[in-house]
């Protein structure tokens, strides 16, 4: 029984698990957010590795907080300039290579990495690994929001970043299944390194027959191949199909916009909607980071040494059990988004965070003071309901919201922003904060209080909500007095005569 989006005949079923088309879609969706399963498995190693004694008697110098927390940074250092050269390459030869690129390179890193006889090569690995996947992350971004069903387009793009819990928990598991299993081996550390490669490498198996944008090949030209893949993905091969006219002209629409107007990079801060949009994106790029998250995803080995959980066993259960508790309340946040919208999940999020560090804050004092069992396992409680609230926002929305109101003529370079500034703070939350930690323990946590209660008030102030709207009217809510936007709106508007918006799925099928 065919369906409508929008009032928009679509040859498709109600349910996209009855669908041939749209499971291969969903197959393709979930091949590009398994770039962030390889993401959040690499990003927790070495949190986890940080319980096994091995790695230590492999690389002592790793007992230096410094040299801890440049082997952490290596990783994301990469991110300062690579995702630039990426935002060119997915312009430049589509959003498909740069990401069997990228997780060509993260295989290379990983191998390197487990075969390591010394410190150098070690770090070498990291940083080989972490230059590959900035490389892939802008592409698999892109080809995720330009690919799926417009009717789970949200969704989607909401669960890239909530899928990396998955790879936080498999790194967190694997790692306590060698040091319980392998504790005197350096397996127990190597093990869990090499196993970081097979992800990636599952993923290059799909990756070769995946789509490329059906957006980029229209910008180039492409148009009767773009043609036939928005009708294989969206309408189960019927070129003929409303909704894909639909999406066609749309793109069309989008591009003939775009040579009208500036597109290179001075087109982030030509307009007024531009500069708010990129003040967003970098305010939410670097608010993910310094928001005191990176406390507990890359050294919360110190944070509970701090509360008297000493052994290493336990240390890697309690990291593994918060792994999987982060899965599930971000998985759950972003299939909330469409009904409770951004602006309640990301103040929700954001000052759950705060009152949890500071209740944090005030439990790590008074443990200090007497060391009490009970005092310890209030604080894990809470850090556990701190990073539970970090899920409801930072996780589902952090790329989510980057991706939708940036408009499809900055999107790619909007990313690429987006990306490095996120590694850029990763880089000082892995550098800095161990040495920190070290130095004031937990008075270091009040610099997060700070940076929380900034972020509550420029989400209220400046964060708009995007709920129920096209990605046209999104565009509207940021250049209210364009003539561009206007004009814009009016030839979609006369497309949906022809049956309705395409970018945002209201539920109303047949």
């Amino acid at each position: 029984m065919p369906s409508t989006y929008n009032g928009v005949e679509n040859n498709t079923h109600p349910s996209w698990w009855k669908d041939p088309g749209l499971r291969w879609n969903v197959l393709w969706v979930m091949t590009t957010a398994m770039g962030q399963v390889v993401g959040g498995y690499d990003g927790s190693l070495m949190n986890a590795l940080q319980a096994v004694p091995k790695l230590f008697e492999a690389f002592p110098r790793l007992e230096d907080s410094n040299i801890l927390g440049v082997t952490s940074a290596l990783l994301f250092l990469p991110g300062l300039v690579v995702p630039f050269l990426a935002a060119w390459l997915a312009d430049t030869v589509g959003r498909k290579i740069p990401i069997l690129v990228g997780m060509s390179g993260v295989v290379a890193g990983g191998i390197i990495q487990a075969t390591a006889q010394n410190l150098g090569q070690f770090m070498a690995g990291r940083f080989v690994m972490g230059t590959f996947s900035c490389i892939g992350a802008v592409g698999g971004l892109s080809l995720c929001a330009e690919l799926s069903h417009p009717r789970f387009r949200s969704q989607a793009t909401s669960m890239q970043i909530s899928v990396y819990y998955v790879g936080s928990i498999l790194s967190s598991w694997v790692t306590y299944g060698c040091l319980q299993h392998l504790p005197d081996s350096h397996w127990s550390w190597r093990a869990p390194v090499l196993i970081q490669c097979a992800f990636p490498a599952i993923m290059l198996g799909f990756l070769i027959f995946i789509p490329e944008s059906p957006r980029w090949l229209i910008a180039k030209g492409r148009t009767e191949e773009a043609r036939k893949i928005f009708a294989k993905q969206h309408a189960n091969g019927d070129e003929n199909d409303p909704l894909v006219n639909l999406e066609v002209e749309e793109v069309h629409i989008a591009l003939d916009a775009e040579r009208s107007n500036k597109t290179g990079w001075s087109a982030l801060w030509a307009t007024k909607g531009n500069r708010k949009r990129m003040f967003i994106v970098i305010t939410t790029a670097a608010g993910a980071q310094l928001n005191g998250v990176g406390i507990i995803s890359y050294y919360f080995v110190p944070v509970l040494k701090s509360v008297g959980i000493t052994s290493y066993l336990s240390q890697s259960l309690i990291s593994g059990g918060m792994s999987i508790s982060n899965l599930f309340f971000a998985v759950a946040a972003a299939l909330l988004v469409e009904r409770l919208g951004r602006r309640t999940l990301w103040l929700a999020s954001t000052g759950m965070m705060l009152i949890t560090l500071v209740i944090v804050t005030v439990l790590s004092a008074e443990f200090q003071k007497g060391e009490s069992p009970a005092i310890g396992g209030a604080t894990i409680a809470f850090l556990y309901l701190f990073y539970a609230g970090y899920d409801l926002a930072w996780s589902p929305l952090n790329s989510a919201y980057t991706v939708e109101i940036l408009p499809y003529t900055i999107r790619a370079k909007g990313l690429a922003v987006w990306n490095s500034v996120t590694y850029v703070t990763l880089c000082i939350n892995t550098w800095v904060n161990p040495v920190a930690l070290s130095a004031i323990g937990y008075y270091y946590y009040i610099v997060y209080i700070g940076i929380l209660t900034y972020l509550c008030l420029i989400i209220y102030f400046v964060y708009p909500e995007t709920r129920g709207r096209t990605l046209e009217e999104v565009a509207e809510v940021f250049d209210k007095d364009s003539p561009l936007t206007s004009h814009h709106h009016e030839d979609i508007e006369g497309l949906g005569n022809k049956g309705g918006d395409v970018e945002m799925y209201e539920g109303k099928e047949n």
